[in-house]
């Protein structure tokens, strides 16, 4: 089996040097600030506790997994670091334009220069292993079993319908990649209802539905194919701003009718059809 300090020897790298860091979800969700906000997660992970990293010459940067698994997200070099007695005013500055805790300013800590190597890259997101039990420290240099390196295509596992908000891109994986995504197959096709696009630039809501043999996932290839599954008003949008959403979901069972009405109040109900996108 590969480890992950296995998997540091491969590309040269001494894992003695290395860190791993399972950041926790307490203060932000570590992957969705990874994905959507690098540079606020990049800043957040630069302050620490007085010499957290002490000695290391790069930290291995995890996400926290279901139960004891980890998703890695990159390996950063350390470059430098400083103790907050010097710190510069642009340093305090980046406390104050996140929004981080006030007492990060005046509590022992240290800064670290932190910079993202792209060994790994193709590894992000992608890597899971099993970092142990919840009361194993987050930070610590023991080796690890790998238990997946998902597909290239991957956007992650299948949790619940409620959760679900994802990217134009990530639709177009789903369609490229049915064996890596395969609970999310599964779950989309398994259920007809209404969901809700979403243009992140311009704020402009679609509402549809899906009723068909495929369900959901057969409705959202359609817009995988071509951005806007023939509708106009969509076709004037670039749909790699799009997230896709669902309101909610409805049995295979379900009538065209029963889920076409519930369309229609989801309309009424966001105003899709007077300020959206929707044109009936």
């Amino acid at each position: 089996m590969i480890t992950f300090h296995g998997l540091l020897k491969m590309h040269i790298i001494n894992p003695k040097d290395v860190k791993l860091v399972r950041h926790g979800n307490a203060e932000l969700d570590i992957l969705d600030s990874f994905k959507n906000k690098r540079k606020y997660f990049e800043d957040y992970q630069s302050f620490q506790s007085l010499d957290k990293f002490k000695k290391a010459k790069h930290i291995a940067t995890f996400a926290p997994g279901r139960g004891t698994t980890a998703i890695f997200l990159g390996l950063y070099d350390i470059n430098n670091s400083l103790s907050n007695t010097d710190w510069t005013k642009k340093l305090h500055g980046i406390i104050d334009k996140n929004g981080f805790p006030d007492n990060w300013h005046v509590n022992d800590g240290t800064w670290y220069d932190l910079e993202f190597n792209p060994i790994f890259k193709d590894y992000s997101e992608r890597l899971i292993i099993d970092w142990g039990k919840s009361t194993v420290s987050w930070v610590q240099n023991k080796d690890k079993s790998i238990l997946q390196i998902k597909g290239a295509n991957s956007i992650g596992e299948f949790i619940s319908y409620d959760e679900i908000q994802i990217s134009y891109e990530e639709l177009q994986k789903l369609s490229k990649d049915t064996i890596t995504n395969e609970t999310w197959i599964n779950a989309l096709s398994a259920v007809n209802g209404i969901y809700l696009i979403k243009d992140t630039k311009k704020g402009a809501l679609y509402v549809g539905s899906a009723y068909g043999d495929n369900g959901i996932y057969g409705r959202w290839m359609n817009y995988a194919k071509n951005g806007h599954g023939g509708n106009v008003e969509l076709k004037k949008l670039n749909p790699n701003n799009f997230e896709f959403s669902i309101l909610e979901i409805a049995t295979k069972t379900a009538s065209a009718d029963e889920v076409i009405h519930r369309e229609s109040r989801w309309k009424e109900k966001l105003g899709t059809r007077d300020f959206g996108l929707n044109l009936n």
